[in-house]
């Protein structure tokens, strides 16, 4: 009964006050949205660093007119390495669909011959065998038929170190919210308790508990937390939505993968997290200007 008096008080209270839990609300989604942008972009980094931690592979990209002979010796040879698992020879006209295939400005580039697009190997290496990668490229250098070799070494090396970064930067910026979500609802909740005195007064010289007093504001402080973590979300998922063809044909073309909206997990936590904070924050608050 105290629980849903709390609920019918506090929504009394919200919509009485309704332009100060306005502002508060809008300053709050601002601070979650920073939060969940930063988790949409580790989801995917992630999503790649995956795919490429899974996928130990190297590409050798071949001299215009290798000879078909002089292709498959190298593809015996390179068939032949304990570390390999598998050879693909991707010709220049299949170089030119699968880019076609992958990238939004494909169309535009519709025209460029298959001449274009250099053939390649394209050589899967078996799990652990990347430490590897270095050496069996040193030695497939030697074909005369090969142009350069790519081991995507470097390329993964920047990746994890961007990842790196962008693990400290979400959890700065989550620090960042969480103090944004206790300062903003604190003082909110301060302006609701001076705008109520004269209510609360009346409710103590009726033998009001203290828990019933506080009971609204710190319903109110959760219900301001949880409604700007799902504004944020539904903003930021509305934005994916918008951008995900061109999203997805930069990520594809680049990396081979496509774009993703935040873990359901993340999603969770990050709703959670803006409930929890709001009810702490309001907490926080009625002990420093609430004396009941």
């Amino acid at each position: 009964m105290e629980l849903k008096s709390a609920f019918t008080r506090a929504a009394r209270g919200m919509r009485e006050e309704a332009r100060l839990h306005f502002v508060a609300i809008s300053s709050l989604t601002i601070a979650f949205l920073c939060l969940g942008a930063t988790l949409v972009v580790m989801t995917n980094l992630g999503h790649v660093a995956d795919r490429w931690g899974r996928t130990a592979r190297m590409t050798i990209f071949l001299r215009d007119g290798a000879a078909g002979e002089d292709v498959a010796q190298l593809r015996m040879a390179l068939e032949g390495v304990p570390e390999v698992l598998s050879v693909d020879h991707v010709t220049a006209s299949e170089a030119r669909e699968q880019f076609l295939e992958d990238s939004a400005i494909g169309a535009e580039l519709a025209t460029l011959p298959a001449d274009a697009f250099p053939a390649s190997l394209e050589v899967q290496l078996r799990e652990g065998a990347v430490d590897h990668s270095q050496r069996i490229a040193e030695r497939v250098s030697g074909f005369s038929i090969v142009d350069d070799v790519e081991t995507y070494r470097g390329w993964f090396s920047q990746l994890e170190e961007l990842l790196e970064l962008g693990r400290t930067a979400s959890l700065v910026i989550a620090l960042l919210v969480l103090f944004s979500v206790l300062f903003v609802v604190g003082n909110t909740i301060r302006l609701a308790v001076a705008g109520r005195k004269g209510e609360i007064e009346v409710m103590k010289l009726c033998g009001a508990s203290d828990a019933f007093v506080r009971g609204p504001f710190i319903v109110e402080g959760a219900v301001q937390g949880l409604l700007s973590s799902v504004l944020s979300i539904g903003i930021l998922l509305t934005a994916f939505l918008l951008l995900r063809g061109h999203l997805d044909a930069t990520l594809a073309a680049l990396a081979g993968v496509h774009t993703t909206f935040m873990h359901p997990l993340f999603v969770l936590v990050v709703l959670c997290l803006g409930t929890a904070l709001g009810a702490l924050g309001s907490a926080a608050s009625l002990r420093r200007y609430l004396v009941v």
